[in-house]
């Protein structure tokens, strides 16, 4: 599939018209950056397997444009350390012209403190609104305005083992109460249900996270993640108390909290774990084991709703204030949202509407795709909050499983948390 130059030549002028603004302002170091025509700067967190898809498209993007993108990575790093590198590097005499970064409150500190150039007329003037799922804008938008250009998309579901599930005698389950009993039966076949792994807090967010749409619902759910309803209530306290009945009934492992997630994940393909809560990437680690693809399969969790949601986020690129290079960054911007490019870095994972990898090859990712539009998300927790609130949850998390804490007191530390968070918004 090639691009239309003639598209790419007309939309990045414009782009660049939108854009020029950001090229007249100056750096917060003090001095006035100095435009490149013919350069661009990109800083991002991808790994070894990651980046060079990436590259690829960049080397594609200098071949038609004649712009170079230097590309400079901190991969691993993840949510935890990269925003502090990115704040650094705003605040230093050269920052990035562009950054990656993920949506949510991860993004939110740097458009507050007015780093991030918004990009409302460009999505007007070339529709991204309609070319873009919708619910990758919403992760870019921030006070009613875009400032992301959404990168890749990603959504949370059951994958499970089929012949797991039929050794247990269970099949697919259509409500909470079916996977409870599912879960019941699986420990009775010697396996465990959910592979989780405790270290580093992420793999037991995304067991809360979905109790807790359960018994919240999603309008409250919604509400508690951006601090607008208190979570020292009922339906707080009925998600942790699920919590903590996943532990007692063993349908996590054993000494869950000392287990890494990449261990965790190798239960799937050794037989020794029934089901994860993960990604569509999955699906590539799956093919890797030399398993046969029929022993695999996805659904989306039940919750009991009229609309039922996965967890989700999206990753996308921002355009620092202070860059001079508004319009290579529109040409970049142009480029990135092309079919090649998309198939390129974002594949299984694309934000636009219309492009999905061939079900012949990925079978699972492209029924994950269609789910994904079909089923909105809500946001990860470790993206909808700021560090310092995910930090607390995961500690409240550890406490619950260990039951060194009531559900009660865990709905009161976590509202404790969201308050001190709230106040220093208002100062």
């Amino acid at each position: 599939m090639t691009m239309d130059r003639r598209r790419f030549l007309s939309g990045a002028a414009a782009l660049a018209a939108a854009l020029g603004t950001a090229g007249g302002l100056t750096a917060c170091g003090g001095g006035r950056l100095q435009a490149s025509p013919d350069r661009l700067s990109l800083f991002t967190y991808l790994d070894a397997t990651q980046a060079p898809l990436l590259d690829q498209v960049l080397d594609s993007f200098r071949d038609e444009s004649g712009v170079t993108v230097r590309h400079d990575t901190l991969p691993g790093s993840g949510a935890a350390l990269f925003p502090d590198k990115v704040r650094t590097q705003m605040l230093g005499a050269r920052p990035p012209d562009l950054f990656m970064m993920w949506g949510g409150q991860i993004a939110a500190p740097f458009i507050d403190a007015g780093q991030i150039a918004a990009l409302d007329e460009v999505y007007a003037r070339h529709g991204w609104d309609e070319l873009l799922n919708p619910a990758a804008v919403r992760d870019m938008t921030f006070d009613g305005h875009r400032y992301g250009l959404p990168g890749v998309i990603a959504n949370l579901g059951c994958w499970y083992r089929t012949d797991l599930f039929e050794r247990a005698g269970v099949s697919v389950p259509a409500s909470y109460d079916e996977l409870e009993d599912a879960c019941d039966r699986i420990v009775a076949s010697g396996v465990v249900p959910l592979a989780t792994g405790g270290v580093y807090g992420w793999d037991p967010m995304r067991l809360f996270e979905y109790l807790l749409e359960i018994t919240a619902g999603p309008e409250l759910h919604d509400r508690l993640l951006v601090g607008e309803a208190s979570w020292d209530r009922a339906e707080v306290r009925d998600a942790f108390g699920l919590f903590r009945k996943w532990v007692e009934r063993k349908w996590v492992p054993e000494g869950f909290l000392g287990i890494t997630p990449d261990v965790a994940d190798s239960y799937l393909t050794q037989g020794t774990g029934a089901f994860l809560i993960t990604g569509q990437w999955q699906e590539y680690t799956n093919n890797a084991s030399g398993l046969d693809p029929e022993l695999f399969g996805t659904f989306v969790l039940p919750t009991g709703h009229d609309v039922v949601r996965t967890s989700g986020w999206t990753e996308g690129f921002f355009l620092s204030r202070a860059s001079p290079n508004g319009g290579n960054a529109a040409r970049l911007f142009d480029f990135l949202l092309t079919p090649p490019a998309q198939e390129t870095f974002a594949g299984f994972r694309t934000p636009l509407r219309d492009l999905a990898p061939d079900p012949g090859e990925l079978p699972l990712n492209a029924r994950w795709l269609e789910l994904g539009r079909r089923h909105p998300h809500y946001v990860i927790q470790d993206q909808a909050f700021p560090k310092d609130v995910s930090d607390a949850y995961f500690q409240i998390q550890s406490d619950i499983a260990q039951d060194n804490v009531s559900p009660r007191d865990a709905a009161a530390r976590m509202q404790d948390a969201v308050t001190t968070w709230k106040e220093g918004q208002v100062r």
